[in-house]
């Protein structure tokens, strides 16, 4: 009963903390890719769109980049931040639903009702996104890009005491092979438990480094920090600076649960 109840718990906290082994991105068909895509030939369209595109727009103030992942069964990751010098103005991270359905693109956030409508081209590598609001033109243009190494995509997390005697899940969840996210479960004495969430991160593989970039509760970044990592199948290690390792294990692999955030 106790391993059904950590189950659901776990479960539940993927869907709250916004995500061992990630599901592969698809790979876009091969053949006329350098042809304009016909709308009406959705199937089509789903083969050529599975993968990761990324988007840069600079103006004299500021750049604005986005990434987005889209897996099968009109499941998608996107990621969009904004700076201003070295400023960090906005960070912001989710799911998407996304689908095609009579020669356009739909998206919706997770759980959300209301589906957004846009107008679609996918010509090569370029993927242009468009479609009016209030009066005004909104045009995306994203870049197919080759992907980071995907090795810790996934969900780690490691169990300590705390000082008031409560059982602490410390989790690192790499929801793509480029940002995540970090948190604790809390579990008191009385059985009960809450998820405190410390926060969002970028982050980059270096030799045997991680290099995070951390973003605070208050959206700015904090400077640049890098952990030693060792991984052996499903557990990380983690040299955090304690004269030692941290050992974090991989939940979702162990126990064969599909991982997405």
């Amino acid at each position: 009963m106790k391993k059904i109840t950590y189950l659901l718990m776990v479960l539940a906290v993927a869907f709250i903390a916004v995500s061992c082994e990630k599901e592969p991105l698809r790979q876009p068909a091969e053949g006329p890719g350098q042809d304009e895509v016909v709308p009406e030939e959705d199937e089509v369209v789903l083969e050529q769109l599975y993968g990761f595109w990324t988007r840069t727009v600079e103006s004299e103030d500021t750049i604005t980049n986005m990434e987005w992942r889209f897996y099968e069964d009109g499941y998608s990751l996107r990621m969009r931040e904004s700076y201003e010098g070295d400023r960090l103005l906005s960070f912001s991270s989710g799911r998407y639903d996304y689908k095609f359905e009579d020669g356009k693109f739909y998206v919706k956030e997770y759980r959300d009702d209301e589906w957004c409508v846009w107008d679609y081209t996918i010509l090569g590598d370029s993927l242009t996104l468009s479609r009016e609001s209030d009066g005004n033109s909104i045009v995306w243009t994203f870049v197919r890009t080759e992907d980071a190494n995907d090795i810790l995509v996934g969900c780690w997390d490691s169990s300590y005491t705390n000082g008031n005697g409560d059982r602490v899940e410390h989790h690192y969840k790499f929801h793509t092979p480029t940002y995540g996210s970090v948190y604790d479960i809390v579990y008191d004495g009385s059985g009960s438990s809450k998820v405190n969430f410390l926060y969002e991160f970028r982050y980059r593989i270096e030799g045997d480094k991680i290099v995070f970039k951390r973003y605070s509760t208050t959206g700015y970044a904090l400077p640049e920090c890098s952990i030693a990592y060792r991984l052996e199948g499903t557990k990380l290690y983690l040299s955090e600076g304690n004269g030692g390792e941290t050992m974090y294990s991989n939940f979702y692999k162990e126990n064969n649960i599909p991982f997405r955030p």
